[in-house]
Order: structure tokens, then C-alpha cells, then sequence
């Protein structure tokens, strides 16, 4: 598709009309504004507007303090919405800005949706948590609330689960109880027992019960408002969306029925919905522009688009 601001037939191509025609980057960001219109139209949204939609895509890097100041930016660009929609795509992060993040977007709007493309895992989980409605297709994916924490292993930084470190030393305990009422030798056990950082098992104990509650207050005040028993139901899901035992690792996908399944409210759309079609070809392009764009994170609205770089820590 060519520009608009190609000359007609009978027009002198100029030197900036030229350059116009070759900026790829502005021609599909005015595509992308077009579909974010479209998605905060009355036909894709319940009642009349205005409605809106900020997305925030992001490669890898996760979710940070560092991304407030761009969102209440983006929202000050939308204003006051009826409903405003959240197109999420993210690995998790800082399950501390969970509460902040949810509350900045909902002070703007009365009713609250997430739309999750493709995968929405750990901190974004909470984020959609806190939604009237969670928007979800084919390809969506939620993720079990798993507080991750950086560790160095074998010279590579990697992110482990909080709860790996809680079952490793519930383990041993178990162990040395076990041999003890057996009288078997438990010095072994022992040894390995003074090698553990019990504060740091601590921290790891309150960053995932920090998770736990943060996912029942959102229930609770959103979610399941109104709902009989709702501490009840919040408690039972999270302690589902929170249990190794049914999901054995951080990456474990969470599809839409399940979600539904689950308790939680969730529209699921067909590849054929002209809602999905709309929101995937926007992540399509969303995605394609995150790569070219050389940034980890995307911030959108239809009035302004940021790129952000994300700088790690030695």
C-alpha cells in the first residue's frame, strides 16, 4: 500500500514527497493508529463511548517500575474512557507495580478489559486478574502466578521460581524427619541444610504469597464484585493459578477455556471474530514494529507511540 502522500497522476514528485514514500515506519504506524481506532469503536465495546486502547507489548524484558511514567503518559493521551481496553503481551515482572499498573488504568475508565494476543504470564496474569473482562482468542495464553527470582547458575543469569527454592528446603526437612524417625544417619542432611540462605528462602516465601495476595484483591474488588462468597472463590482460584503441582513450570500456558474453567471471566473469540481478526493483525504489525524499532517494550495509544530500551544490570 502506498502513502498518501503520494503525488497524483500529474503531479511533480518532490524531494520530501520522495522521502515520504519511502518512510515505511510512519505508513505503518498510521495502519496500527487505524486498528487501535477501530478497536475503540462502539461496534467492538458494550454501551456507548467514548472508549479507548493502550497497548504495551514487550519482547522479553519485563514488567518494571520503569514502565509507570510511559503508562500514565499514554493514558493522559486517552483521557476519561467508558471502557478502556488493555492489549497486553508480556512475560511477567515486578509483581509489585501489579496494583499501581491496574489502578492508574482504571481510575480512567468504568469498565476495564485485557486483551491478551498471544501470552500474558506471572505479573501480567495479576494485571488481567484486575479486569472486568479478560479478551482472550486461539493463540492467548495466561501463566500460573510464580514469582521469579534472578539467579546466577553457572555463569549465566537466569530467572528461577521462588517456589523451587521454598520445595527444595521444605524437601530436605522432609528428609531429615524421615531418617530421623527411621534413626538413620541425618548428618548429611544437616550438611546440606547449613547451606541454605534461610532469609532469602524467607523473601522468596513473601514474594510469592505477596503474588497470592495481590491476585485475591483484584478478584475481590473487580473481578468477582458482587459475587456471593467472592473471598471464598478468589482465595480457591489463586491457590490454583498458584500451585506447582498443577502447573509444573513458570512457562506453563493457560488457555481461554481454562481460564473460564478456572472461574475467571473470559470472552474466548474464534480465529472468524472480526474482534480477533482486528486485534491480531494490530499485534502482527505491533510485533513486526517492535523488531524493527531495535526496542524491547511498545507502548501505544492512537495519539503516540513509545519504544522502550531496557538497559540490564552486571
Amino acid at each position: 500500500m502506498m502513502p498518501e502522500s503520494t503525488p497524483q497522476k500529474g503531479e511533480r514528485a518532490t524531494y520530501s514527497s520522495i522521502l515520504k514514500e519511502h518512510d515505511v515506519e510512519s505508513g505503518q504506524r498510521e495502519m496500527r493508529r487505524r486498528l487501535l481506532a477501530k478497536l475503540s469503536s462502539d461496534e467492538f465495546n458494550d454501551g456507548p463511548g467514548p472508549h479507548g486502547v493502550v497497548a504495551h507489548l514487550s519482547a522479553w524484558a519485563a514488567l518494571s517500575g520503569d514502565d509507570i511514567p510511559i503508562l500514565i503518559d499514554a493514558l493522559l493521551g486517552i483521557g476519561d474512557v467508558q471502557t478502556l481496553n488493555l492489549i497486553l503481551e508480556s512475560p511477567g515482572g515486578d509483581g509489585s507495580q501489579v496494583t499501581k499498573f491496574v489502578d492508574l488504568c482504571r481510575n480512567q475508565c468504568q469498565r476495564f478489559r485485557v486483551i491478551v494476543p498471544h501470552e500474558a504470564k506471572s505479573a501480567a496474569t495479576l494485571i488481567s486478574l484486575g479486569a472486568d473482562e479478560i479478551i482472550m482468542g486461539p493463540s492467548s495464553e495466561l501463566g500460573p502466578i510464580d514469582a521469579q527470582i534472578p539467579a546466577v547458575v553457572e555463569g549465566l543469569r537466569r530467572f528461577i521460581s521462588a517456589q523451587s527454592f521454598i520445595d527444595a528446603r521444605d524437601e530436605l526437612l522432609r528428609c531429615y524427619d524421615e531418617r530421623k524417625a527411621k534413626k538413620e544417619p541425618v548428618e548429611p542432611i544437616l550438611q546440606l541444610l547449613t547451606t541454605l540462605d534461610l532469609p532469602f528462602i524467607v523473601e522468596c516465601e513473601r514474594s510469592m504469597e505477596l503474588g497470592r495476595e495481590i491476585g485475591k484483591r483484584l478478584l475481590c474488588e473487580y473481578m468477582f464484585l458482587g459475587k456471593k462468597r467472592k473471598a471464598n472463590k478468589a482465595e480457591a482460584l489463586v491457590a490454583e493459578l498458584s500451585s506447582v503441582k498443577r502447573f509444573k513450570l513458570h512457562v506453563a500456558g493457560i488457555k481461554g477455556s481454562m481460564a473460564k474453567d478456572l472461574g475467571l471471566k473470559v470472552r474466548l473469540c474464534g480465529h472468524d471474530f472480526d474482534l480477533w481478526k482486528t486485534v491480531w493483525e494490530y499485534y502482527t504489525r505491533a510485533q513486526l514494529a517492535l523488531r524493527r524499532g531495535g526496542g524491547l517494550k511498545m507502548f501505544e495509544t492512537t495519539h503516540d507511540v513509545f519504544f522502550a530500551q531496557v538497559v540490564a544490570n552486571d
